[in-house]
């Protein structure tokens, strides 16, 4: 929770001290919301989450940064995502953005659990649309490997001050038992899942305030509450 903190803060000083400079810029932002889902499952037991991000960015495209969370699993208590890469403008519509992402769970990782892993990321944009994929050779838990996830997101503007978000995921497993592993399941329910979410945001007093509702698949034998179909609430400030 410091860490993330402190991430809100050195963003903050890096920006209005100037801290930063051409060609290089930075940015973050703080979020408080009603849980962490991620690809569809709590990663806190259906409780909350303040999240932090900060970024430096340069005028190539290229770019690094670090997300944090509390989470609520294993013997750690936080994630942190760590990420470089690089964004390319096409054309007027078009864009793509290609990097390298390592999941951390500091105090949560060790020889039993296996949890820090890589992945490899392309995303590419159309105006409104994006999609995504995200690659991984060993993914989160031991006895998990090769991994891969399908995304397509659309940001809906339905007024000036509206926004609507439609997002459709795949998670790929290369087989039924590393998935049953990966759920920690008593029961299989195939090699994969897909999950969705529908998000309705708002800026206001100068916070982005969201509230959406997001699913799975997997089977209710299969995982615990921290799967069940959820309403998520939020609200989040950028510097």
């Amino acid at each position: 929770m410091r860490f993330i903190l402190s991430l809100v803060t050195a963003t903050t000083v890096m920006t209005s001290a100037g801290v930063v400079a051409a060609p290089f810029s930075s940015e973050g932002s703080v979020t408080l919301a009603s849980n962490y889902y991620f690809r569809g499952i709590s990663q806190t037991e259906q409780g909350p989450a303040i999240q932090g991000s900060v970024s430096i960015n340069h005028q190539d495209g290229w770019y690094a940064s670090a997300w944090g969370s509390n989470i609520r699993f294993g013997e750690g208590s936080m994630e942190l995502d760590l990420s470089l890469g690089r964004n390319w403008a096409l054309d007027e519509n078009w864009a793509l953005d290609m990097g390298l992402v390592q999941y951390r769970y500091p105090e949560g990782d060790n020889e039993t659990t296996g949890y820090n892993y890589m992945e490899g990321y392309a995303k590419l944009n159309y105006q409104d649309w994006q999609l995504g994929l995200a690659l991984s050779d060993s993914y989160f838990g031991n006895d998990v490997g090769k991994f891969w996830y399908l995304s397509l997101d659309w940001q809906q503007t339905l007024t000036s001050e509206l926004q609507l978000n439609w997002h459709l995921g795949y998670n790929q497993f290369d087989n039924d038992q590393e998935f049953k592993t990966f759920l920690g399941s008593p029961v299989m329910d195939g090699s994969g899942y897909t999950d969705w979410g529908l998000t309705l945001s708002t800026e206001q007093l100068g916070l982005t305030w969201s509230v959406g509702y997001v699913g799975n698949s997997i089977a209710s034998d299969a995982c615990a509450d921290i799967c069940d179909n959820r309403l998520l609430l939020s609200a989040a400030k950028s510097f």
